[in-house]
């Protein structure tokens, strides 16, 4: 694992103009340099803020996702019918690159972005945009009453693994709600990298591993600590990509309204550990009452 900090991504698609063309068609070649991935998405940003819609579709990966802060996702296809402005302004980036995976993550206040890119045989494209838009105060209203059981996902999940990996990954998964439903952080624990962080619309702050694992303590010890959300089916994609798997999916509330999650797996030694979850409500969807 590498981990980088991006500053200034625009000095660094200048200091590498031979390997990007602004403004026309972008040709970042696969194995061209250990920083290639990260001139791509210099250079997907700038063509994204001067709305160049031939430089974006250049680095769009043929099998993208692009969720917005209101939980709008759309394919391909449709964000080039109608390119997205760039939500992205003066901002804090942070990297990380998992073998032929990078993902790039932008906090400019309540507003988080993250980007996963992929290596192909064309070079670096992108696969995942997904924003999340923060709250800006806790929520007063009364939590519901937990859910003790927990069926979907811990039991079962309406989504059958095409490989090794993604059943590795839901193996993982699994276990991790399961440790959650019982407010277990131990048993929570090892299916995470350290630098894993879950951003969550109806959350004002990020959220990371160190945090997480204190809030299930806190849940456990006053009793309220339950089954998380269920897989809503036919709303599952998963990519894999050497020993990472890139998830996508649609949350199945027990109450209120559902979530589009990103997440990203990667294996470290025999065990599928995720790094990093953006769950970002969907404002169209309606609510689910309280079951």
């Amino acid at each position: 694992m590498r981990r980088s900090i991006l500053c200034v991504l625009v000095t660094a698609v200048m200091g590498l103009g031979t390997l990007v063309a602004i403004g026309s068609l972008p040709v970042i070649a696969a194995g061209a340099g250990q920083d290639v991935p990260q001139v791509a998405d210099g250079a997907f940003m700038q063509a994204l803020g001067t709305s160049d819609k031939t430089a974006v579709a250049a680095l769009l990966d043929p099998e993208l996702v692009w969720t917005d802060w209101e939980g709008k996702t759309q394919n391909r296809t449709q964000v080039l019918e109608r390119l997205p402005p760039s939500t992205v302004s003066e901002s804090r980036t942070t990297s990380y690159t998992y073998g032929k995976v990078l993902t790039v993550r932008t906090d400019s206040g309540k507003l988080h972005v993250l980007r996963v890119w992929v290596e192909r045989p064309s070079g670096w494209r992108l696969l995942v945009y997904h924003e999340v838009k923060q709250a800006e105060a806790a929520g007063t209203g009364a939590a519901a009453p937990p859910v003790k059981e927990c069926v979907n996902p811990c039991q079962k999940v309406p989504y059958q693994p095409k490989d090794d990996a993604e059943a590795g990954v839901i193996k993982s998964w699994q276990a991790l709600e399961t440790a959650v439903t019982a407010g277990d952080s131990k048993a929570w624990a090892p299916h995470f990298a350290d630098e894993f962080v879950v951003i969550g619309s109806g959350a004002i702050d990020p959220v990371t591993k160190e945090g997480r694992m204190a809030a299930l303590d806190k849940q456990r010890q006053a009793g309220t600590n339950g089954a998380p959300a269920g897989l809503a089916p036919d709303h599952t994609r998963m990519f894999t990509i050497g020993d990472t798997v890139v998830m996508n999916c649609q949350t199945l509330p027990h109450r209120g309204k559902p979530a589009h999650i990103t997440r990203v797996w990667i294996k470290r030694g025999a065990m599928w550990q995720m790094t990093v979850s953006m769950q970002t409500t969907i404002q169209a969807a309606a609510p689910v009452a309280d079951k």
